[in-house]
């Protein structure tokens, strides 16, 4: 392994920089991410609710082209009282009678319930990733030394 002294440039400083700024700002929003889902696990309750209808839209796409979307109307339990809300509208539709995960706040059920992503709590530890690898990546630049595993002249 050699370890040798480098000028560092402007760019290198520039792109450095740039990369730490991103890797911040990547690992804050995992953070941000990470305490979101923990407090809507603690003050949120969850409940399973089930897909009973389907809503269909047309739209228009940016070149003008017909697209069809799909939200499911999907009730569920509140202290023994049913409601009923609708989803996301997406390209894909739904099937009734599908069991999904529904959070919502006891106090007013209709208008906060939402339906729980199975991805939900990977996506910050996608952020910390990504952060992570752009902080390196940056402070890398930023760093008077160059490391290699090879033979060098």
């Amino acid at each position: 392994m050699n370890v040798k002294l480098r000028q560092i440039t402007f760019d290198d400083k520039f792109s450095g920089i740039v990369g730490v700024v991103i890797g911040l700002v990547g690992i804050g929003l995992g953070f941000y991410g990470n305490n979101r889902i923990k407090h809507e696990r603690a003050t949120l309750t969850e409940t399973q609710g089930r897909v009973v209808d389907i809503v269909h839209r047309r739209e228009r796409d940016s070149k003008d082209k017909h697209k069809d979307t799909y939200a499911p109307i999907i009730e569920f339990l509140a202290k023994g009282d049913p409601v009923r809300f609708t989803g996301w509208y997406d390209s894909n539709r739904a099937s009734k009678g599908k069991i999904v995960a529904v959070r919502y706040d006891p106090k007013h059920p209709a208008t906060t319930a939402r339906v729980v992503q199975d991805s939900e709590s990977l996506v910050p530890w996608v952020m910390y990733g990504m952060g992570g690898l752009s902080l390196v990546s940056g402070l890398r630049e930023l760093s008077p030394l160059s490391v290699s595993l090879g033979e060098g002249k």
